[in-house]
């Protein structure tokens, strides 16, 4: 009985057959010689493929034309996987985190508060978001105030701080109501899409009264969160913490 030595089939019919093979089988043949290695990784092989997968990317082969659809399609793969991995678990905690928040008139201090985040209720949708009783308030008459109101995120052993919020704006004391304040908040200085670039920090502010206070009121509780703008919805407490970590941990 003789044997037949092994050949590679032709040109032809390996690029025949290899219209009908996905992307990683493609990938597999193209390890079995050095023919084959050129065969499958022709672009009459990986254009189509290319451009049924990654559309968005179908404009760089004009960029840079002697570049292989077989290389367009690898950078494309590393993308998409990496845009599809979960960002890491932040290295900043509540545990490390205290809020101090004060408003003031132009003439007398309304509050101020300094609360470790850790002591402040969860948002029980694990958004960053925090509802803060306020129990010194000073009271004041109903009216109309201008008003300072800042925020400050101090990391525990006043390592470092970071400035979430000052502003000035009108404020209209009546019991029942609620007073509003945003800020935008500036991009982290990385490539990380830690949130979407259009955040604010948002705070807001409950009044009630008292008919033993002469028609007076006072602030009795403080919400603060940090706000998409996009969607108008409270970013998560992780994108949160890693949002603040860029401010608080610059260089780690």
């Amino acid at each position: 009985m003789t044997t037949t030595p092994y050949s590679s089939p032709p040109w032809e019919v390996l690029l025949l057959v290899a219209h009908h093979l996905d992307a990683k089988t493609l990938a597999i043949a193209s390890c079995v010689s050095k023919l084959w290695s050129i065969s499958m990784s022709s672009d009459h092989l990986w254009k189509p493929i290319f451009t049924s997968n990654f559309p968005s990317l179908s404009t760089l082969q004009h960029a840079h034309s002697s570049i292989s659809f077989h290389r367009l399609f690898a950078i494309g793969l590393t993308a998409s996987k990496r845009r599809r991995q979960n960002p890491a678990k932040p290295k900043l905690s509540l545990n490390d985190l205290v809020f101090v928040i004060s408003v003031s008139t132009s003439d007398s201090l309304i509050f101020t508060l300094m609360t470790p985040c850790d002591e402040m209720v969860a948002d029980p949708h694990r958004l960053f978001r925090f509802d803060i009783e306020i129990s010194d308030s000073k009271w004041v008459r109903e009216g109309l105030e201008e008003v300072k109101v800042t925020w400050n995120v101090i990391l525990r052993g006043w390592k470092a701080v970071f400035c979430m919020m000052d502003s000035v704006g009108k404020l209209g004391f009546q019991a029942g109501s609620e007073g509003w304040f945003s800020v935008e908040l500036p991009t982290p200085g990385c490539c990380q899409n830690v949130v979407a670039s259009s955040v604010v920090a948002d705070l807001k502010l409950g009044i009630c009264g008292g008919k033993e206070r002469d028609g007076r009121v006072r602030m009795k509780k403080v919400s603060v969160g940090i706000l998409n703008i996009m969607d108008w919805r409270y970013v998560s407490l992780e994108d949160g913490l890693r949002y603040l970590h860029h401010f608080l941990h610059p260089d780690s």
